[in-house]
């Protein structure tokens, strides 16, 4: 799997860019010693932002139905520091059954 993982304030974005779909973990959130994951959706294009920090993901063709978000940094603006939590590769991989 071709993949691209981006983290943002309130989840860490995995998109494979294979089969052209993404998930999110949302940080912060355990069920039942779990991280909480999202469904796999399709999505049309992704574009990152370096300048501005941000990425859009275009989830039609048509661009009808857009999702933009922030990068989190060390120093970010967006949530002021105060990410939710961190997860290591090996975490990611296991919460979204690669």
């Amino acid at each position: 799997m071709e993949e691209t993982i981006l983290d943002s304030c309130h989840s860490i974005w995995i998109f494979d860019t294979h089969r052209m779909r993404y998930c999110r973990i949302v940080k912060g959130v355990e069920f039942s010693h779990r991280c909480v994951t999202t469904e796999w959706r399709a999505y049309s294009q992704l574009k990152m932002d370096k300048q501005t920090g941000t990425f859009i993901v275009n989830l039609r063709a048509d661009r009808s139905r857009v999702i933009r978000s922030w990068l989190h940094t060390d120093d970010c603006t967006q949530c002021s520091g105060h990410e939710t939590a961190e997860l290591s590769i090996e975490d990611i991989r296991e919460a979204v059954d690669f």
